[in-house]
């Protein structure tokens, strides 16, 4: 039976959180030239890096008793697009429907709404309507490369996936390189992310560091987050900000699944529910952000609060709007689709408050 991987679980919300971070700080610059903490100073929060590291993770995790057996594939990617699409076209559709009703927050073309449906790589480089669901192209084509191993020979799918590991560090480090937009998101930095949680599971199943090591190794990953911050903003080290947020994201994995593996942990209720949140989260609070960042102008709510309240304020309201929506909108819908699609229960991993990534 499947270990639950508390401490793994309640991480998720660092995602939405560190994310939400980043683009309070950019709406709160935007509308009152108010610097939170000098975050808007950074390219991003580094939070979508962790995602991806835990993608793979959690990937590997559930699915590698089911390697090489392509009778699971269908339930795998059946599984996998209820959980991402669903909810994901319901807060689209919202959005569009708002920036039609109010041109002025963003603008809505015909490219962008394709492009924001499909989760495709578009060379016009169309940001989809939920900004935050570039990182969603990504997962979707780690879904598909993850499919390899239900291949039925074993070699084969790792050869393939090994390859594909050398070719993108080849063009991370320059040493191979292309002008053809197709071939660089194939072959860019985030595979080498997403492929290094899948190792992080591995290693976590065969041999996991001691509880003492694991928190000192998920300390060290805890704090990289704030050491990149920083070097970015005042460089000290040549070091590249997805690389140092990646290596962090891996050893917050490490450290988190060691411990989760090697004892009972309990933690309360509601961190464990902003944890099984947190797709929900991630992919409303943008939505929120824009409608009553747009609200608290008219009303004057940073003149009166000042910047740090009117941030907090901000996130508090966008991380409640998300609970809400998974409570009623997320968790209801996919346990409806499960029932209505996948007839087989033995072949879905089971959504119930444990939740899944």
């Amino acid at each position: 039976m499947r270990r639950r991987l508390v401490l793994i679980q309640f991480s998720r919300a660092l995602v939405p959180l560190l994310v939400m971070l980043f683009h309070v700080s950019e709406f709160m610059t935007g509308y009152w030239d108010y610097s939170l903490f000098g975050i808007n100073q950074l390219p991003i929060s580094g939070g979508v890096n962790y995602f991806f590291a835990l993608s793979g993770f959690m990937l590997y995790y559930i699915y590698h008793t089911k390697f090489n057996k392509p009778n699971e594939l269908k339930g795998y990617l059946l599984n996998r697009f209820i959980r991402v699409y669903p909810l994901y076209w319901i807060i689209t559709s919202v959005a569009i429907l708002i920036f039609l009703l109010f041109p002025h927050l963003d603008e809505v073309t015909y490219h962008s709404i394709l492009a924001s449906f499909l989760l495709l790589p578009d060379p016009r480089d169309n940001v989809p309507i939920l900004n935050v669901a570039w990182s969603l192209v990504h997962t979707i084509y780690f879904y598909i490369l993850f499919s390899l191993l239900f291949l039925p020979k074993k070699y084969i799918s790792r050869a393939i996936l090994f390859i594909f590991a050398l070719t993108s560090l080849a063009f991370v480090r320059g040493i191979l390189w292309s002008e053809n937009y197709f071939i660089n998101f194939l072959f860019n930095e985030y595979n080498l992310i997403f492929l290094a949680g899948l190792w992080s599971a591995y290693f976590i199943l065969k041999s996991p560091f001691n509880t003492k090591l694991g928190v000192v190794i998920a300390g060290i990953g805890l704090i990289g987050f704030p050491l990149t911050w920083l070097n970015y903003i005042y460089p000290v080290i040549d070091l590249n900000f997805d690389i140092g947020t990646g290596v962090s994201s891996i050893l917050i994995i490490l450290g988190l699944g060691s411990i989760d593996m090697q004892k009972s942990i309990s933690i309360p209720k509601f961190l464990n529910y902003i944890g099984n949140a947190s797709f929900a989260i991630y992919l409303s609070h943008n939505l929120v952000l824009y409608t009553f960042t747009d609200l608290f102008s008219v009303l004057n709510v940073f003149e009166t609060l000042g910047g740090v309240l009117t941030s907090i304020l901000l996130m508090a309201i966008a991380t409640t709007v998300g609970c809400l929506t998974y409570s009623f909108i997320e968790l209801p819908l996919i346990k409806g689709l499960k029932r209505a699609i996948l007839v087989n229960k033995n072949k879905v991993e089971k959504v119930s408050e444990k939740g899944v990534i």
